[in-house]
């Protein structure tokens, strides 16, 4: 499912959940809308789940796993115990919305340096074209299919391993420290993980959850496998009955200043304020990230097809001149 379908999915149901709607008249509602395939199919795995008696967490586990990540199972699982089932689909809109956009930035960045790759690869083979056509001789056009070929052969396997690595970082904290080190996009990857851990957090101390359950769902929920380890031992200390800053603070993984801020908000007894104003102002510093790379990709892009295309020219003109002279010779 596209993220921009997630966000208005997730928008609807916090409308109609919030109006008092019961769920089932929610689900039906949304379905009379002939929405895409994919929500189409979300609703209905729903609708199915809860007409077999289970709950609004298990019936989307069971039914709709494919379409509901980590982190739409922990706030849902949150709301649902909680009672507060709109606000949960109210922070999936927000995260998705947010989410969506930024992807947009990304996508709308990339685009204009790959425009300029392949003009970077036809044009200076236009000459050579030209010239073999006036001559009625065989168009070279390999010199044009061989390094398009291996231009999207590079984007390709670069796409792949991204997103392997990707997978990778959200399981093994090794991973997730060197991801996270790499400019411009580690950057990204630790402030949506952290406003992800906050979210989910938020939603658990609303509902009520002992904390290291608390700890545990949001280190989950994360996407970060740096966070997953950090929460897993920081319940286990939390359990043997420390407190939940002293708990992260013996534990790497967490920023320094998130720890400090918890553990101001743990001593006034407004954690939950607190997480909640975290996970919102990480939204904000990963979408200025992803502005950030927004900017400086583009231009790293510029200056590769920027020495590619001088190489071209200076191969081309070293051709033609170093013909002309071996002619010169020759006479």
């Amino acid at each position: 499912m596209k993220l921009s379908q997630k966000a208005l999915l997730y928008r609807e149901l916090a409308k109609l959940v919030g109006a008092d709607f019961h769920l089932d008249r929610s689900i039906q509602l949304l379905l009379n809308q002939r929405p895409s395939h994919a929500r189409q199919t979300w609703l209905l795995g729903l609708q199915r789940g809860l007409g077999e008696g289970k709950g609004i967490t298990e019936s989307l586990r069971t039914h709709c796993e494919v379409f509901t990540g980590t982190l739409e199972l922990a706030l849902i699982e949150a709301g649902e115990r909680s009672g507060r089932l709109s606000d949960a689909f109210s922070h999936l809109a927000r995260y998705f919305e947010a989410w969506d956009v930024a992807m947009r930035q990304a996508l709308g960045a990339v685009m204009y340096p790959m425009v300029l790759a392949h003009l970077g690869i036809v044009l200076p083979e236009l000459p050579a074209l030209v010239t073999a056509s006036m001559e009625g001789q065989n168009l070279p056009l390999r010199g044009v299919f061989m390094p398009l070929a291996v231009l999207w052969l590079i984007l390709l396997s670069s796409f792949l391993l991204w997103r392997w690595l990707s997978r990778r970082g959200a399981e093994s904290a090794v991973m997730d420290e060197w991801l996270g080190r790499i400019p411009l996009i580690g950057g990204v990857r630790r402030h949506w993980a952290l406003a992800r851990f906050a979210q989910v957090f938020h939603a658990c101390l609303l509902a009520s959850m002992r904390m290291t359950e608390c700890m545990q769902l949001a280190g989950a929920a994360s996407h970060s496998g740096l966070l997953r380890r950090a929460s897993k031992d920081a319940a286990q200390r939390i359990a043997a009955g420390e407190t939940i800053a002293g708990a992260m603070a013996d534990v790497h993984g967490f920023p320094i200043v998130f720890v400090h801020g918890v553990s101001t908000a743990e001593e006034a007894g407004t954690l939950d304020h607190e997480m909640n104003r975290w996970a919102a102002a990480e939204t904000i510093e990963a979408n200025d990230a992803v502005q950030r790379a927004a900017q400086w990709l583009p231009k790293i892009g510029y200056g590769i097809v920027v020495l590619y295309v001088s190489y071209r020219i200076i191969s081309m003109m070293s051709g033609y001149y170093g013909g002309m002279l071996e002619q010169l010779e020759a006479l």
